[in-house]
C-alpha cells in the first residue's frame, strides 16, 4: 500500500526545551547546581510505560540543559576574569549583555580598577546583595560562587555567580525564569498532554483524513487525531469560477475571507462549520479536491576527525561524532552557494552563534515583520544544521558554511496551518533554498500541501521532514509523501528513540534524543524529538550539494540512504529506514559519483550548455 492512503499519524508539536539554571544550595566550588526531580512515579501512576518513558526524557533534557548553561556561563566569567585591561573588560561585558540578556548585572574588578554594567534586581530583604557578598568573599584562583535562586521584586528568579582568576574578580546577577515554560514545551512536544488545545486558534480534533469528531483527552489520544481550522476548507476547482461566481458563493456561505495560491482557494466562513462547507462545495461545484484546513505543528577507511573549539562540542554534542560529521568535514564544510531553508517559527536573528549563518528570510504569517523566532524551536532547529564552527561559542552546527534561510510558517505557540506551511515551501524553493527542513507535521495528508511539495521537488529541492514522536507506525505528513526524506530518532546508543515514529515509509534516523543546540535569548539547550533528528540530515544535504553540484535532489537522496549505517534487522526497515546517516560515508560516494547528462534535471543541463558556449 503506497504512503498516500495511510491514514495520518499527529503531528510533531513544535516545542522546545530551554536551558535553565536551577539552584539546590549555596556552592563555592565548581560543581552544577542540579534540577529538581521531577515525580516520575506520581506523574505516571495511571500511564503507560511509554509515558514513563517520556518523562523520564523529559528530566534528562532539563537537567542536560542546566549543565549546558552553566558551562556556558562558566566559560563567559573566565574569558571576562582573565582579561587585565579594564577598557577590554568593559567591551566584553557590553557583549555578553546584549547576546546574552539574562546577564541583568555585572561586575569585574582588579587591583587597579572596577566596572560595573547593568543593575542589581530589587529582592525581599537584600537577599541579592547578600549574595553577593559571599561571592566577593571568593579568593582561590578559579573558585566559583553559585548561589540559591531567588525572586526579585519583580518575581522573576535570580542567581548570583562569582569567578576568581588571578586577583581578578567577576560577578554576574543572572535571571532564570524559563524552567516552567521548558518543561511545559517538552510535555507538548512529547506528547504527554494534548496539543493543540482545542478551542485554541478555532481549531477542531478528527480522525485522520477525516471530519469525523474525535476528542482529545489526553497525550495517548493525540495519536490517531488531526486538527484543522473550524469554519474553513481548501478547495480546487476543476473549472474555476469566475469572479460573479465567487461572488455569489461567498453570499451563500457567509465568508468571512478568502485566500488563494494558485488555483487553490482556502474559504472561511462565518457561520458554516467545516462539515456543512465540503456538503455545499460538493453539492454545487466540480472539484478536484476539498479537504479541511489542517494545522500543522511542531513535530570505512581510517580518518583524522576535525575538533572545532566550541565551548559546548567535547561535552555535550555525542550526535556530532556519532554521525561522522567529524571525519566528513575533511571533505565537505559547505559552502555559502548552497541554501538550507528551515520552515518553522522562526530564527533568532541575532544569536552570537547564528546570526553569521543566516539569509533574510520571511514570515508567511506577517510579511511585514521579520522571520525573528518568538517561540525557540526554529532557533534550535537551526543550530543543529549550521551554527558557527570554531568560534568559542556554545555549540557546532554539521554544517560550517551553507547558508540557512529562516522561513516562519509557525506562529509564537509552535503552530500554524497548511496554507502557511505550502506558502513557505514556494516562497523557500523560489528563493534560492537547494534543502528544506520541516520539523512539524500533522495527522492528515493534504492536497494542498501535496502540490506545494510536489513543486520544490520538481524544481530540484531535497525536502526533508521529520517523523513524529508518537511511537506509532502511522505515518505522518509532509515525512511520508512519496518526495519527501522521512527521518527518524536515535539516541546515543544507536537504538530506535522511543517516542520516534516508525513505518516503511522511513528513509533514515539520525540522532534526536538529548541534542544541544541554540537557543532564543541568545541561550542554549537540550532538547529531545524527530524535529532534532531532520536537521542533521538537511544538513547533510547541503554538504553533498556542495561537494557535488551536479547531483539532483533524487541523487542526493539515494546516496543519504546507500550510505547510511544499517541498524536493526539486517537491510531497510520499518524503525531505522536504511539506517543512521554517516556524513563520511555520504560525502565519499558523492565525490565519487559518476553520472550523465541524461541523469540531471533539465535546468542543470541548460547552465552546463550556456557554460559550454562562452
Amino acid at each position: 500500500m503506497s504512503k498516500k492512503w495511510y491514514a495520518v499519524i499527529g503531528a510533531i508539536v513544535i516545542v522546545i526545551l530551554m536551558m535553565q539554571l536551577v539552584p539546590n544550595k549555596d556552592k563555592q566550588n565548581n560543581e552544577i547546581a542540579q534540577l529538581p526531580q521531577l515525580n516520575v512515579k506520581n506523574d505516571s501512576e495511571h500511564a503507560s510505560i511509554e509515558e514513563e518513558q517520556k518523562l523520564k526524557i523529559l528530566q534528562k533534557n532539563m537537567d542536560n540543559s542546566l549543565q549546558l548553561v552553566m558551562t556556558e556561563m562558566k566559560s563567559d566569567l573566565e574569558l571576562l576574569a582573565k582579561e587585565k585591561d579594564a577598557k577590554e573588560a568593559t567591551a566584553i561585558m557590553s557583549r555578553f549583555q546584549k547576546e546574552h540578556p539574562h546577564y541583568v548585572y555585572l561586575r569585574w574588578e582588579n587591583d587597579n580598577a572596577k566596572i560595573q554594567r547593568g543593575d542589581i534586581p530589587g529582592s525581599e530583604q537584600s537577599i541579592a546583595k547578600s549574595y553577593m557578598k559571599k561571592a566577593d568573599q571568593l579568593y582561590v584562583s578559579g573558585d566559583l560562587y553559585d548561589s540559591e535562586n531567588f525572586y526579585g521584586l519583580d518575581h522573576e528568579k535570580y542567581r548570583v555567580l562569582g569567578l576568581v582568576e588571578d586577583h581578578t574578580k567577576v560577578i554576574a546577577v543572572v535571571k532564570e525564569s524559563i524552567i516552567p515554560l521548558v518543561e511545559q514545551h517538552q510535555r507538548n512536544n512529547l506528547r504527554l498532554i494534548p496539543y493543540p488545545a482545542e478551542g485554541q486558534m478555532k481549531i477542531e480534533s478528527v480522525k485522520p483524513n477525516s471530519t469525523i469528531d474525535t476528542t482529545v483527552i489526553d497525550g495517548e489520544d493525540n495519536g490517531n487525531a488531526s486538527h484543522y481550522y473550524k469554519n474553513e476548507v481548501v478547495v480546487q476547482f476543476i473549472n474555476q469560477p469566475d469572479q460573479q461566481q465567487l461572488d455569489k458563493l461567498k453570499q451563500e456561505i457567509h465568508v468571512e475571507q478568502v485566500l488563494k495560491m494558485g488555483n487553490t482557494f482556502i474559504f472561511k466562513s462565518n457561520e458554516l462549520s467545516t462539515e456543512h462547507l465540503i456538503a455545499y462545495f460538493k453539492e454545487n461545484y466540480e472539484l478536484k479536491f476539498i479537504e479541511p484546513h489542517y494545522l500543522y505543528m511542531t513535530n570505512e577507511e581510517t580518518v583524522s576527525e576535525v575538533k572545532p573549539n566550541d565551548v559546548l562540542f567535547e561535552k555535550y554534542q555525542w550526535n556530532i561524532s556519532d554521525i561522522q560529521a567529524t571525519t566528513g568535514w575533511n571533505l565537505s564544510k559547505g559552502t555559502e552557494d548552497v541554501i538550507i531553508a528551515v520552515l518553522d517559527t522562526g530564527v533568532q536573528v541575532d544569536h552570537p552563534d547564528l546570526q553569521d549563518r543566516l539569509l533574510e528570510g520571511y514570515n508567511v504569517n506577517d510579511s511585514s515583520t521579520n522571520s525573528n523566532d518568538d517561540f525557540g524551536h526554529g532557533t534550535h532547529v537551526a543550530g543543529i544544521i549550521g551554527a558557527t564552527v570554531n568560534n568559542d561559542e556554545g555549540i557546532a552546527g554539521v554544517s560550517w558554511y551553507n547558508k540557512i534561510l529562516p522561513v516562519k510558517v509557525l506562529n509564537s505557540t509552535g503552530a500554524g496551518s497548511t496554507y502557511s506551511v505550502a506558502q513557505g515551501i514556494i516562497w523557500a524553493t523560489d528563493h534560492g533554498a537547494k534543502v528544506i527542513n520541516m520539523s512539524l507535521g500533522n495527522y492528515a495528508s493534504a492536497d494542498f500541501l501535496h502540490e506545494a511539495i510536489q513543486y520544490a521537488y520538481n524544481h530540484d529541492v531535497v525536502l526533508v521532514a521529520a517523523s513524529g514522536n508518537d511511537n506509532t507506525s502511522r505515518p505522518g505528513y509532509p515525512a511520508a509523501y512519496p518526495e519527501v526524506f522521512a527521518v527518524g530518532a536515535t539516541n546515543n546508543s544507536r537504538e530506535r528513540a522511543s517516542f520516534s515514529n516508525y513505518g516503511d515509509y522511513i528513509d533514515v534516523v539520525a540522532p534526536g534524543d538529548s541534542i544541544a543546540s541554540t537557543y532564543i535569548g541568545g541561550q542554549y539547550s537540550s532538547l529531545s524529538g524527530t524535529s532534532m533528528a531532520s536537521p542533521h540530515v538537511a544538513a547533510l544535504a547541503g554538504l553533498i550539494r556542495t561537494l557535488n553540484p551536479l547531483l539532483t535532489n533524487v541523487q542526493v537522496m539515494e546516496i543519504m540512504r546507500q550510505s547510511a549505517t544499517d541498524l536493526g534487522d539486517s537491510g531497510k526497515d520499518d524503525y531505522f529506514g536504511y539506517g543512521e546517516i554517516d556524513v563520511y560515508h555520504a560525502l565519499t560516494m558523492a565525490a565519487g559519483f559518476q553520472g550523465t547528462l541524461q541523469t540531471y534535471p533539465q535546468s542543470v543541463k541548460n547552465k552546463l550548455d550556456k557554460l559550454i558556449k562562452r
